[in-house]
């Protein structure tokens, strides 16, 4: 049986390749509102956290997840690297903190990350046309479903994946109020908020590659 670590590291791979495969659809979706950067932005963060892989087998489960979030937020630049990275960064301390990684204690930890995200962002809320619009909603259904005594990895992750792509439907009738796209005002109405797409992209790699092992 792999490892936490071993089955961490494999995550980052699948996330990773899921995101620099991305490039084009989200510089699609980023053209129309923001500087049609997202997509280039996002697979020069990945492409760097490829090459840090064989250095993260050193690295203890929380450690891995602080030197991703390091590298994306060092190599992506601007709003997108910075939320991305405190992600991935928030995540690693904030489980660096537990005793042992657990379901709660994942759960705890990706809220504490969700919490800074909103915060270093300005105080952004679900609505404001984010990526907060697919993690908050995904990070709820995850507690809710180990709240309610789920053990099952896989199907906490279904319903997060389900719970992340509504929540990004709905940036599509939203009026940006954050970064770029907010300069547009009402013209950024009708667009899918690219942000809220790469949330969607990492729950589903994160489900491939544990439905591959």
């Amino acid at each position: 049986m792999s490892s936490q670590k071993e089955i961490l590291i494999g995550v980052v791979k699948s996330i990773s390749k899921k995101l620099i495969d991305a490039e084009k659809i989200l510089t699609e979706l980023d053209s129309p509102i923001g500087d049609a950067d997202c997509g280039t932005g996002v697979k020069r963060g990945f492409t760097a956290v490829q090459k840090e892989i064989p250095g993260l087998y050193s690295l203890d489960p929380p450690d891995i997840l602080k030197k991703v979030g390091f590298t994306l937020a060092c190599t992506i630049g601007g709003t997108s690297g910075a939320m991305l990275g405190t992600g991935f960064i928030e995540t690693g301390k904030a489980l660096a903190e537990k005793p042992g990684l657990s379901l709660h204690s994942i759960a705890e930890a990706l809220e504490n990350a969700l919490s800074v995200i909103k915060r270093r962002g300005g105080n952004t809320k679900v609505g404001d046309k984010t990526l907060v619009d697919s993690l908050q909603p995904a990070v709820e259904s995850i507690k809710a479903s180990i709240g309610s005594g789920q053990q099952d990895l896989t199907l906490i992750l279904e319903k997060a994946l389900v719970a992340a792509k509504q929540g990004s439907d709905k940036t599509v009738d939203l009026i940006a109020r954050k970064g770029r796209a907010s300069y547009l005002g009402d013209r950024s109405k009708g667009h899918r908020d690219p942000g809220s797409v790469v949330i969607c992209l990492m729950f589903e790699a994160v489900l491939d590659f544990l439905k591959s092992v």
